[in-house]
């Protein structure tokens, strides 16, 4: 995240309307064309998401733990300059996750990640609100944080416990170099996807647990599964919603690209503010959505996305950055 986009003009939310939960890493990226340089930026696809909402005006708040290290407070000084909820942040003595990242162009960034007994992933049941308050409408949850224990099975927990509660939305971000066994992987994600309202994955995560299947199959499987809303972000190929009823298709935004990372978390951000600014977002007023409406959230979310891939590393756009 960038010094000057970070939110100082507000305090923390007390009441917040969307709850982001998983893991809070360090991502060193690399600087200009030194391959050698890189700079700590603080990251993580859930940690990027809450961000993201904070800077679009959504009450958000973020639940998992953080190293006391450095780079832990790094990691607390941004949430806390974004404005978002710490009410459900614990401290761990453990060091904080690193994430090395290679970026090439016309290329998925890789990441090389080293956080062996790190904080983010020592979340325990015990560290869970025992009630979630009436504000926090949604969840949000995946990514890393899935393919690590005890983390993935604590927010396995969490959503399976508020599943009929909140709106869950779920990103699986797949990370192959965490993943073992890639068929037991995919076992524990479905049940994931049946925990949850609304999934959204890339045409890259795709093409890692379902090689040489069409998009529209998994989506329409993964709809029969539970989930009234599944998008697929395809790049510079735009994005498609799926639901039981319809699919809609919006083209992506033209721009110079500077760096891609994070930018399927941005999109993630301009999703939900959009259910959220269109009183959307909560179990009650979420589905069935018309297809005007999710052609609308699309063309917001690829806009957030668009806005934070012109700069360096998961830095997503204020609200006034957006031209609207």
């Amino acid at each position: 995240m960038s010094a000057e986009s970070l939110r100082t003009d507000y305090g923390l939310p007390s009441n917040f309307h969307v709850l982001v939960a998983g893991e809070a890493l360090i991502d060193f990226v690399s600087v200009g064309s030194d391959p050698d340089v890189y700079r700590a930026m603080s990251g993580g696809s859930p940690f990027n998401v809450a961000i993201g909402l904070a800077r679009l005006n959504v009450p958000t708040g973020f639940l998992g733990k953080l190293s006391t290290d450095p780079f832990g407070q790094q990691l607390r000084t941004t949430l806390q300059a974004n404005g978002v909820a710490q009410n459900y942040v614990r401290d761990d003595d453990g060091p904080s996750t690193l994430a090395i990242i290679r970026s090439q162009p016309g290329c998925e960034p890789q990441f090389s990640f080293y956080g062996r007994d790190a904080a983010d992933q020592q979340l325990l049941p015990e560290d869970l609100p025992e009630h979630m308050p009436d504000s926090v409408q949604a969840i949000h949850f995946g990514s890393y944080s899935m393919a690590c224990q005890p983390i993935g099975g604590t927010l396995t927990g969490l959503v399976q416990r508020e599943h009929g509660h909140r709106l869950i939305s779920f990103d699986p971000n797949v990370r192959p170099t965490l993943i073992p066994d890639l068929e037991a992987y995919k076992a524990q994600m479905e049940g994931w996807v049946q925990l949850s309202h609304i999934v959204k994955l890339s045409q890259a995560d795709l093409e890692i647990l379902y090689p040489g299947n069409q998009p529209s199959e998994i989506a329409k499987r993964w709809l029969a599964m539970g989930p009234k809303l599944v998008v697929i972000t395809r790049g510079k190929d735009g994005a498609t919603g799926f639901t039981t009823e319809s699919t809609v298709s919006v083209p992506s935004s033209r721009i110079q690209l500077v760096d891609s990372i994070g930018a399927g978390d941005a999109f993630m951000s301009g999703l939900l503010a959009w259910l959220f600014d269109h009183h959307r977002l909560s179990l009650d007023t979420f589905a069935p959505l018309e297809d005007i409406e999710i052609h609308s959230a699309l063309q917001f979310a690829d806009q957030v996305a668009a806005v934070a891939c012109a700069r360096q590393g998961a830095d997503p756009p204020l609200r006034s950055h957006l031209v609207l």
